[in-house]
C-alpha cells in the first residue's frame, strides 16, 4: 500500500515556505517557473499556465505545494482526466522530486520538481525528439516532433510499442499521446510491423565488447555535438547514441544538432566501436590463464615485440587502432619499458572488476565486460609511385586482444552476471597461458631451483580446472556436443621457459621465422617436442587442450627472459617484478604470428 499523501491544506495554513516548480512545454520548448500555489493549469482566467486545447472555462489540473522535501500534489480537474507518466489520472497523485511527464488535453508538458530536475530541464533540446522502444529504451531515430508520425509510417513501426521525448529528457510520452497531441490518426495495427529486436545471435559483425552480432545497418552513431549528452541507456554523461536519418554530401551521418557523426556504436552494449570497424576483418585473440599467471605482463611485452618483428620481418605496421580504448594497456607498456629498476616495473593485477573492465548493458542488464585492445595491421609502405592498390588493402585487418581476470574462468562464476570470459566463444584463436611455477608436478622437478617464482608461489593450482571450465563454456555457447571439438585453434603457451628450459634439449627448439616467412614445419616440430615433455611431466593440460580443440599447438615462451626479483621494501614489498634492463623475451611473438599466418597468409606468409 502506498504511503498517504501529506495534508497540504494543514501545512499551508501553518505558513510553510513557498516551493518552486518548473513547467516545461515540450511541444514549444518553453519553460515557465511556478512559484504561487495552488496553481491551475488550463483554459481559465485564473490559470497560472494557459492552454487553448481545453474548452474555455475548464482547467486541466490543480497543483498544490507542500513545504517538505519538494513535494507537490496534482489533482485532475478535467472531466477527461490527465495523464501522468502515461497513466490516466482522474483524482489525485503526489509529485516527488524528479521529472513527471504530463498530458493535459493536447498539451505535452514536463513538471520538474527539485533542483536536479530543474537543472536537467535547462539542457533539453526541444527541437529534436528521440523515438525509442518502450521495452528496452533502444533509440530508433532522432527527428523533429511533427515528423514523428511520418517516420513511424515510413519504417512500418507499431506506434503502441514506442515512445518519444525531447532530447535531454530521460522519460517520454507514449506515441499514442504524441498522435493525440498532433491531432493525427493512429494507424491501424499491422501484424509483424514491430521493429525487430536484435538478440545478438545473427549478423555479419561481432561486437568486440559484448560479442553479440549485428549487421552494418544496425550500428548506431554517436552524437558529435557536446550538448547531446544523456544517452537513455548509458546515462547522462554519455553522448547520445542514435540511428541516423540525415546525411551530408559525403555520406556522413548528421547528429540532431547538425554536426557530422563519424563514431559508431554497437546497438547492443552501445560502446564505441574501434575506428574502421566495418571496413576490415576483425580477429579476436583471447588470452586465458589462471590468476597471477602473468597475462598482463605477457600482453604488455608482446605488443612491443610484435610491433618490432612485424615491421622487421614482414614490412607491416601494427598501429594503435583505438588510442582511447587502449589507454590503460599503453600506460602499462610504457610504465614497464620506461622503468629503470624493478620497483618501477610492477604492473597491477587485473582485478575481476578493476579498471580493465567497464559496466555496460548486455541482454538488458549492466554487467562487467573486459576492455578490448584493438590494433590495426597494415602494409608499411605504398607501392612504387605512392599509390595504394588492392593488394595493399588486402593486408589490412584489426587484431583485438583481451587481458582477462583469471577469476572469470574459475568454476562457479555465473556467466550471465559476470560474462567477462565469453569472448573465447567468438575468438579467432584462443591462447592458454600455462604457468609451470604454479603446477605441482613442475614445482617438484624444479625443487632444487632458488627461483623466487617457485619459492613465493603458494597459490592453489587451478589451471586444469580452468581449462575444463573453458571447454564447458565454449561448447555450451557454440551449441556443441561434449564429444565434439571446436574448429578454432588453441595455442598452449608454456610460459617462463627460462626457468625450465634446462630440462629439455633446448637447442632442438628452432626459430621458425626465416626470410620473411614463418615455417609451419618448424612450429609443428617444436610443438611436438614440447607436447612430449608436457605429457611426461603432467599430461593433464595436454589432455584437456586436445579434448577442446581440433588444432592444438604448444609454444615455449618467456616474457622476461629472466627470473623476476622479490621486492623487499616499499609499497610493493613481497611482490615479484622484472628487471626492466634485462627484459629479453623468448619466442614471445611466435604464437601470434603463427595464428596470423593461418588467418591472413597474405599478411604473414607461411613457408
Amino acid at each position: 500500500m502506498s504511503s498517504p499523501l501529506p495534508n497540504f491544506v494543514t501545512m499551508a495554513r501553518k505558513g510553510f515556505r513557498r516551493q518552486r516548480l518548473v513547467l516545461f512545454d515540450c511541444m514549444r520548448g518553453q519553460a515557465v517557473e511556478l512559484t504561487k500555489f495552488p496553481a491551475h493549469l488550463g483554459h481559465t482566467a485564473e490559470a497560472e499556465w494557459k492552454t487553448l486545447s481545453l474548452p474555455s472555462g475548464q482547467n486541466g489540473c490543480l497543483l498544490e505545494a507542500a513545504a517538505e522535501d519538494d513535494r507537490f500534489r496534482l489533482t485532475a480537474e478535467s472531466p477527461r482526466g490527465v495523464r501522468v507518466n502515461g497513466t490516466l489520472l482522474t483524482n489525485t497523485c503526489e509529485l516527488e522530486p524528479g521529472i513527471s511527464m504530463v498530458q493535459i488535453g493536447r498539451e505535452l508538458i514536463a513538471l520538474a520538481v527539485g533542483e536536479e530536475a530543474q537543472e536537467q530541464i535547462q539542457r533539453v533540446q526541444a527541437d529534436d525528439w528521440r523515438l525509442f522502444r518502450t521495452a528496452d529504451g533502444a533509440v530508433e531515430a532522432v527527428t523533429r516532433f511533427r515528423e514523428l508520425p511520418e517516420l513511424v509510417h515510413q519504417r512500418g513501426l507499431d506506434p503502441t510499442l514506442y515512445a518519444a521525448a525531447p532530447v535531454g529528457l530521460d522519460s517520454g510520452f507514449h506515441l499514442t499521446q504524441v498522435y493525440e497531441a498532433l491531432g493525427a490518426s493512429l494507424p491501424a495495427h499491422k501484424d509483424q510491423t514491430e521493429a525487430p529486436v536484435l538478440d545478438g545471435s545473427q549478423g555479419e559483425y561481432t561486437c568486440p565488447v559484448c560479442w553479440l552480432k549485428f549487421d552494418a545497418g544496425d550500428a548506431m552513431n554517436i552524437a558529435a555535438h557536446d550538448s547531446l549528452r544523456g544517452d537513455p541507456i548509458l546515462g547522462e554523461d554519455a553522448r547520445l547514441r542514435f540511428f541516423p536519418t540525415r546525411f551530408n554530401d559525403l555520406g556522413q551521418a548528421i547528429d540532431p544538432l547538425g554536426l557530422p557523426s563519424a563514431d559508431l556504436a554497437c546497438p547492443h552494449c552501445r560502446r564505441r566501436l574501434p575506428p574502421g570497424f566495418l571496413e576490415v576483418p576483425q580477429f579476436i585473440f583471447s588470452i586465458v590463464g589462471a590468476p597471477s599467471a602473468g597475462k598482463t605482463y605477457y600482453l604488455s611485452i608482446l605488443l612491443k615485440v610484435l610491433q618490432q618483428t612485424l615491421f622487421r620481418e614482414f614490412g607491416l605496421v601494427l598501429k594503435d587502432g583505438d588510442p582511447t580504448g587502449n589507454m590503460l594497456l599503453n600506460q602499462m607498456k610504457n610504465r614497464l619499458f620506461s622503468a629503470s629498476k624493478p620497483e618501477e616495473a610492477i604492473l597491477a593485477k587485473t582485478a575481476l572488476e578493476g579498471a580493465m573492465y567497464e559496466r555496460l548493458p548486455r541482454h538488458g542488464k549492466l554487467v562487467a565486460l573486459p576492455r578490448p585492445f584493438a590494433y590495426a595491421l597494415g602494409r608499411a609502405e605504398k607501392r612504387p609511385g605512392g599509390n595504394m592498390d588492392d593488394s595493399d588493402h588486402a593486408t589490412d585487418c584489426s587484431i583485438i586482444f583481451y587481458d582477462n581476470a583469471g577469476e572469470h574462468f574459475e568454476p562457479g562464476v555465473d556467466v550471465e552476471d559476470s560474462p567477462g570470459a565469453l569472448h573465447v566463444a567468438s575468438s579467432s584463436t584462443i591462447f592458454f597461458l600455462f604457468d609451470p611455477t604454479s603446477n605441482f608436478a613442475f614445482r617438484k622437478i624444479l625443487s632444487g631451483s632458488n627461483d623466487p617464482q617457485l619459492v613465493s608461489n603458494a597459490r592453489l593450482d587451478q589451471q586444469d580446472s580452468i581449462m575444463s571450465e573453458m571447454e564447458i563454456r565454449v561448447k555450451r555457447l557454440l551449441a556443441l556436443e561434449s564429444g565434439r571439438k571446436i574448429e578454432v585453434p588453441l595455442v598452449v603457451l608454456v610460459g617462463k621457459c627460462d626457468v625450465w628450459k634446462h630440462l629439455v634439449a633446448w637447442d632442438e627448439f628452432k626459430n621458425p621465422l626465416q626470410n620473411g616467412h614463418i615455417i609451419h614445419s618448424i612450429v609443428d616440430e617444436n610443438s611436438a617436442r614440447l607436447r612430449e615433455f608436457m605429457t611426461r611431466v603432467d599430461p593433464t593440460i595436454v589432455a584437456h587442450a586436445e579434448g577442446l580443440a581440433r588444432t592444438v599447438r604448444y609454444f615455449p615462451i618467456s616474457a622476461f627472459g629472466h627470473s623476476p626479483s622479490k621486492l623487499e621494501a616499499g609499497t610493493g614489498a613481497g611482490l615479484l617484478a622484472p628487471d626492466p634492463k634485462r627484459i629479453e623475451p623468448i619466442f614471445l611473438e611466435i604464437p601470434t604470428l603463427w595464428a596470423l599466418s593461418r588467418l591472413m597468409p597474405q599478411v604473414v606468409p607461411a613457408g
